[in-house]
């Protein structure tokens, strides 16, 4: 296995969350195309994979909003190799285009009914090895996977719109008695969301496996906030500022940004970090023992967050009027480096960054994030081409942002045109490849750049929309474009600005 890259050392990477890859399952997988995928990127010279995160997303798709701050995205599980593991009968024969739009809703009805046969048979049919692999992954879960699984299997139960603040009171305190009478009415259910949970880990695993092997590095993101109705704020809610009905007293958002002139209200509760702290972090540390069993490296989601978050009453309509609420952020990573040394972070530094914020980043020797699609608004901004330091990990754009020349074609301001007229002779059509030139030959010490930027697409194949709830995370790209020679030529530039 080649060494792992340091973030000190020139590296290039490519931006793709799993959903995105071609599959006739309805949604990106674990399966055969990003194997394909993962060679791909070794043979154009990259040492970096970055996906989202790999827990399970809301209905409309996003990943940032999970039941579960722990369990695994099943949707991402393969059928093909479901069935090369013997766990469905063939053929197994898929229901979509390879790179039509996801559609979350039919995809999780179809990949649950299929995941239901796949555990009838492995109960039935299961070999020796596989039961111990399966029973070691619930020995080493075991501080989150069995709360997650009763959650599930009551969400279910109760209806998967119901929140769990409008569950029986005896269930929704968790009272013993009732959890006991739970864990026996619903065996056979949290049996399942076991089992899949271990399946979802164990293609993660073997595809992660295999991108080491070839030299690619995996990136992930750690959301900071869990969402209202989840079973960690269910299990733990004490470790959040709750009432004593389990809502929110204030939720987590971001003032007015280049994003949104209203803010962005996310609608998750805050945290509790007087309790967080006498505990000495433990369910933090919990969490970033998990995101380190899946990720190489992993990107600090809203870094600004671990110094102060900004609260808005749960009923404002917008994120205008909030307050700064302090979090003890030097003393987490001060555990987080004692039970964990050798992880290795980026800080997601954007949107409104005080002197505080930077300091944390700097004692913490992290490196911050750069846009190049912010760059041109003003010339004297960090994220401008002659301004980025060497300690960034620089992005043409990310995953809220539009394409680079959907950017340039629809979303740039006349001046911002205007300036990137002074650094390139750009169009529409060539703006892409001149910033991702541009992005490789600057003194960033890592540079990742998004697939849609790679292969020149528009606005049409945009991930994510800041404040908008429809039309999102839904983006696939199509295998055919995907091709050798766009290989050669990344390679090339790998080559010539030496990363």
């Amino acid at each position: 296995m080649i060494r792992l890259a340091k973030l000190t050392e020139r590296n290039a990477g490519i931006l793709l969350h799993p959903t995105s890859l071609p599959s006739v399952f309805g949604i990106g997988d674990f399966g055969p195309a990003a194997y394909r995928f993962v060679d791909w990127l070794a043979g154009a010279g990259q040492r970096y994979w970055q996906v989202l995160p790999l827990m399970m997303p809301d209905v409309v798709g996003s990943p940032y909003s999970s039941s579960s701050a722990f369990a695994g995205n099943w949707l991402l599980v393969s059928p093909e190799l479901l069935h090369k593991d013997g766990l469905l009968p063939g053929p197994v024969s898929g229901w979509s285009g390879a790179d039509a739009p996801v559609h979350y809703q039919a995809v999780a009805r179809r990949k649950a009914a299929m995941l239901a046969v796949a555990f009838e048979r492995s109960r039935r049919h299961a070999s020796r090895t596989s039961v111990r692999r399966f029973a070691r992954f619930q020995k080493q879960q075991a501080e989150w996977l069995q709360a997650y699984a009763l959650f599930a299997a009551l969400k279910e139960h109760f209806g998967v719109t119901v929140p769990w603040t409008r569950w029986p009171r005896p269930v929704r305190q968790r009272r013993p008695a009732a959890i006991r009478t739970w864990q026996r009415r619903l065996k056979y259910r949290i049996a399942l969301h076991t089992f899949v949970q271990w399946v979802v880990a164990e293609q993660w695993t073997r595809l992660k496996r295999h991108a080491n092997s070839r030299g690619i590095y995996i990136i992930g993101d750690l959301p900071l906030f869990v969402t209202r109705d989840s079973a960690d704020t269910w299990a733990n809610p004490r470790g959040f500022l709750l009432d004593h009905l389990g809502r929110p007293r204030l939720v987590a958002g971001v003032p007015p940004d280049y994003f949104s002139h209203r803010g962005q209200v996310w609608g998750d509760p805050l945290y509790d970090w007087t309790r967080y702290r006498r505990q000495r972090f433990a369910w933090w540390l919990a969490r970033f023992r998990r995101s380190f069993a899946l990720y190489d490296i992993v990107r600090l989601d809203h870094f600004r967050g671990y110094v102060a978050a900004w609260g808005i009453r749960a009923k404002s309509p917008t994120a205008r009027h909030g307050a700064w609420y302090q979090v003890p952020g030097r003393e987490l990573f001060r555990a987080v480096r004692h039970a964990l040394p050798h992880a290795r972070f980026i800080a997601e530094d954007l949107g409104v960054i005080t002197d505080d914020v930077v300091k944390l980043r700097n004692e913490l020797g992290l490196p911050g994030v750069r846009v190049l699609q912010f760059g041109f608004d003003d010339l004297g901004s960090v994220h401008a081409l002659g301004n980025i330091s060497r300690r960034s990990v620089l992005y043409t754009g990310t995953h809220d942002n539009n394409t680079t020349r959907g950017w340039f074609g629809e979303d740039a301001q006349r001046h911002e045109r205007r300036n990137i007229l002074k650094y390139f002779h750009a169009t529409e059509k060539t703006v892409a490849w001149h910033m991702v030139r541009a992005a490789y030959r600057n003194r960033a010490n890592t540079v990742i750049v998004p697939l849609q930027d790679v292969l020149n697409l528009g606005s049409a194949a945009r991930m994510n929309t800041p404040g908008t709830r429809t039309g999102n995370w839904r983006w696939r790209f199509s295998e055919k474009l995907l091709k050798k020679r766009l290989a050669r030529s990344v390679s090339a530039l790998v080559r010539t600005t030496r990363r």
